[in-house]
């Protein structure tokens, strides 16, 4: 994409420019000598800083179709902001203006490009103002919609529940799998379907099970307490059954585990599940289960290379309920490519009446590495009606049947500038996606492209420790995150010596 930036001001980057085209501009590259047909101008320049006035000018192009925006003047918000603020306000207002006159729709979300909204949302609630204060921040002064920023509102509400007794040395732990039996046409993730990547589990599963027996001693020498415990993906109930109960003892060995441990295994693909995999999950204390066919019309999931059918995942689905895990989640996409109304109304109708007490409901995102992105115009929804008619159908339709929104994401690539929405029955939230999402704990990490956060009790500051992104990579890794650097870092906070 084209992109020219005028910026007289001290305030935002060039980053905050592009990511702003992404709105409207999903999937968008900023190259030097770029050959897009799509293009941005920006102007933005403060004329009295002490009353916080500015000028912004934004022209959008795509083919040989433009438009403008313009907004001149400054504004009190509802709730008291610095000084960045007030320029992304009036570079905003112009933007949605020039974006609404191309294409001829809104984005539901304003102009707000960060991924967790709803800690945007928390903050304020948290500070003591109302949700009827916290709802006309987002619609007046970040132009959300009534219906987004009613729900970030209603999700914030539900965490404040979930997290009111969550404590200063609580903590999380997530174990990567990253491994998949085929990859998606949607999905841009470091694992492929080929024998030499595959003949990699084994050792890695010897690195992964040391990381985890440091990490578990890491976290008992610091004094925290393990509230949840997260494996995930990839795949990984790609493994077989004797691989899994390996890797869950080891856990189970390496951390303190008690009855009211959140404990989660993310089985995803339901052609890689079978009856004697969840046993030895539910034999390992694992009380949580996800199992994700992301549509339940087997025309998708052709055309997206999903290679699994959907009665594979009402046999996987079946089984799962059979054994009695406490809790059991589907994941399903919005806007898939050959996805229609009713199939996608299908797919909701057909998890509701399966028994998932945990549903997650993603929009489709334009992975820069997808195979989606190199098959040609049309393979999508370009223009995002469908994706927002969809979560929108959703959102409405799992109301209905009892669930609530209690952790919601965005991504800067998503179709029709929609989110991720995780619904819940009453007391089947899931903790770990809410830590981890809203940054409010730390939450140690173990192997390939998994990010360790630790938080501090103030929630300032976060530091980061990522593994390297690729399996083969991580086997050369020799240590990850020391103890020495995570309790260098929390001694800043804490009154008391760790030993």
């Amino acid at each position: 994409m084209k992109l020219v930036i005028d910026n007289r001001t001290g305030y935002l980057n060039d980053y905050y420019f592009q990511t702003l085209c992404l709105l409207y501009f999903p999937g968008e590259k900023f190259k030097q000598n770029d050959t897009s047909d799509n293009s941005a101008y920006f102007y933005l320049e403060e004329t009295d800083k002490e009353n916080h006035m500015f000028v912004s000018h934004v022209v959008l192009s795509s083919g040989d179709r433009k438009a403008e925006g313009h907004f001149s003047g400054g504004y009190t918000p509802s709730i008291p902001m610095n000084d960045d603020f007030y320029a992304m306000n009036a570079l905003g207002k112009a933007f949605l203006e020039a974006g609404n006159n191309l294409f001829g729709f809104g984005l539901p979300w304003g102009y707000i490009t960060g991924l967790r909204p709803v800690k945007r949302a928390k903050y304020y609630l948290d500070r003591g103002y109302s949700a009827e204060e916290v709802i006309t921040l987002f619609e007046s002064d970040y132009n959300v919609s009534h219906e987004k920023s009613t729900l970030s509102v209603e999700t914030a509400l539900l965490q404040q529940k979930m997290l009111a007794d969550v404590k200063e040395n609580d903590c999380g732990l997530y174990v990567s799998i990253p491994f998949c039996p085929t990859r998606c046409d949607y999905c841009s993730f470091v694992s492929y379907s080929n024998a030499k990547l595959f003949a990699l589990i084994p050792e890695y599963l010897e690195k992964l099970m040391r990381d985890i027996r440091d990490t578990g001693d890491m976290i008992k020498r610091l004094g925290m307490n393990l509230l949840s415990i997260y494996i995930g993906g990839g795949t990984p109930s790609i493994l077989d059954e004797f691989q899994i109960n390996r890797l869950l003892k080891c856990i189970n060995e390496s951390v303190s585990i008690n009855d009211n441990t959140e404990y989660t295994f993310e089985a995803g693909r339901p052609d890689t599940v079978t009856l004697e995999k969840l046993k030895a999950v539910k034999a390992n204390g694992v009380k949580r289960i996800s199992i994700n066919p992301q549509t339940t019309s087997d025309f998708v999931l052709n055309e997206i290379g999903r290679k699994h059918s959907v009665k594979q995942f009402f046999d996987a689905a079946e089984m799962a309920m059979n054994l009695g895990f406490d809790s059991v989640n589907s994941d399903l996409i919005a806007a898939l490519p050959g996805d229609t109304e009713v199939s996608f109304k299908q797919s909701i109708e057909d998890v509701i009446n399966l028994g998932f007490d945990n549903i997650t409901v993603h929009t489709l995102s334009i992975k820069n590495a997808a195979n989606i992105r190199f098959v040609g115009d049309g393979y999508y929804d370009p223009e995002g009606d469908f994706a927002r008619a969809s979560v929108e159908y959703a959102r409405n339709r799992l109301g209905e049947a009892g669930y609530k929104p209690y952790y919601l994401y965005r991504q800067k690539n998503t179709v029709g500038n929609a989110e991720n929405t995780g619904y819940t029955k009453q007391n089947k939230e899931n903790l770990y996606n809410v830590l981890m999402m809203e940054e409010h704990s730390t939450v140690f990490a173990c192997g390939a492209g998994s990010i360790t956060k630790l938080v501090s009790p103030n929630r300032n500051e976060i530091l980061r420790h990522a593994f390297p992104k690729y399996p083969f990579e991580y086997l050369r890794e020799e240590k990850g995150l020391g103890f020495d650097e995570a309790e260098a870092f929390f001694s800043k906070y804490r009154k008391d010596d760790i030993h």
